[in-house]
């Protein structure tokens, strides 16, 4: 079902990830950040999947490339264009954001992420968040031409190199801002941005269709298991030698703003391979496992699948709904009015996503049926990725 067919519970870890999201934003969590690394960790198995069957396929190189090319930008250009642009007039009217003209060359080239070390950068509700969108943009541009233009044993070995080696580049990339005087939240932060960063997120979802892990792992639940008990061990002794004075269940010893431990070089590994756990555990035909079973009918339950659809928009637009509003209204200071406010905060930012998705994003969705199908039909693939 990798790469060509519609997996339900999928839509649900989307979910699970962008209330993650969330909880961060809303300081809920100190670990809500890793939501982001879900996000990509999916994309990097829906899109290879797709890449790598594609490949087999008759057609040109060209015809494969616009194919993939044209489909995505119809799915993700016209919601963030339109975002950037709304601002753009906000902008223009009333001079707010401030600081839109700085951002600008950044918002339109999806290079947002190449920001953090920009002088007088500061963080912000509109535009900071957007850094993620920029890493899968420019993943979504140039992994198609290493798919399509190299062989398959290159191919694997690409995957797995570049999984083994990103923690050797993260821990390079910190000791060179660390060298610069940067102070310990820059560069943690300007690692978190940077696009080599990431790369063993999308190649650790990657694999999975390319080595058809979920049928050379005959155990997905020992393997899951395995994965969680290395998260939550290497969390917990993180946290421990940390001492942030935080409480363990907000952080989870995953706070992505410290770089002591090194935990800038091998949380995000840690993250990704859970991520690659979960997507094998929900897609393995190995259904012997109750507790897999009762998990994933979770996932797919109506709410998870119908937030996960619209994750997309909701990522978008989490943010400024909370600062702009809810916290305009009323800005909780204690942990217990931040989980009331919540829930009514991630309904409105699920009913204004579902709005947005309807009146706005589904026209421009229902072209990509219209190009590549053959015959006016549209073609069923896998769900949208963020």
């Amino acid at each position: 079902m990798a790469g060509n067919g519609y997996i339900k519970s999928l839509d649900g870890v989307r979910a699970i990830a962008i209330i993650l999201v969330m909880t961060y934003h809303a300081e809920i969590t100190h670990f809500g950040w890793t939501g982001v690394q879900l996000f990509f960790v999916l994309s990097g198995f829906l899109i290879t999947g797709i890449l790598w069957n594609e490949k087999t396929r008759e057609g040109s190189l060209s015809f494969k490339l616009k194919k993939f090319w044209v489909r995505r930008s119809l799915r993700i250009f016209p919601l963030y264009f339109g975002y950037v642009i709304a601002i753009g007039i906000s902008y223009l009217l009333f001079n707010f954001p401030s600081y839109f003209e700085m951002y600008f060359p950044y918002l339109v080239s999806y290079t947002v992420n190449f920001t953090r070390l920009l002088p007088g950068w500061e963080g912000n509700p509109l535009f900071t968040h957007l850094w993620s969108l920029s890493i899968e943009e420019q993943f979504y541009l140039l992994f198609p031409l290493i798919i399509f233009l190299c062989p398959p044993k290159l191919i694997k070995f690409l995957l797995i190199a570049v999984i083994l080696l990103s923690p050797v580049f993260r821990f390079l990339l910190g000791e060179y801002y660390k060298n610069k005087g940067l102070t310990e939240d820059v560069v943690a932060n300007a690692v978190n941005f940077h696009t080599l960063s990431h790369l063993d997120a999308f190649f650790m979802g990657g694999i999975i269709p390319v080595f058809s892990l979920q049928n050379r792992i005959k155990n997905s639940r020992n393997f899951f298991l395995v994965t969680l008990a290395i998260v939550m061990g290497a969390g917990i002794i993180n946290f421990v030698f940390t001492q942030t004075g935080s409480s363990y269940w907000l952080d989870l010893g995953y706070n992505h703003w410290l770089i002591g431990n090194y935990q800038h070089v091998w949380l995000y590994s840690c993250i990704n391979l859970f991520g690659a756990s979960v997507i094998l555990l929900l897609i393995s035909p190995d259904t012997r496992w109750k507790i897999a079973a009762f998990f994933r009918k979770i996932l797919e339950s109506k709410w998870l699948v119908q937030i996960g659809k619209v994750s997309y928009g909701m990522y978008l637009f989490h943010w400024l709904i909370l600062v702009y509003v809810f916290n305009n209204i009323y800005k909780p200071e204690t942990l217990t009015t931040k989980l009331l406010m919540f829930i009514p905060y991630t309904v409105a930012v699920y009913l204004f996503s579902q709005l947005s998705y309807n009146l706005y994003e589904v026209h421009f969705i229902k072209l990509k049926d219209k190009f590549f199908t053959g015959k006016g039909k549209p073609k069923k693939e896998v769900p949208e990725v963020l």
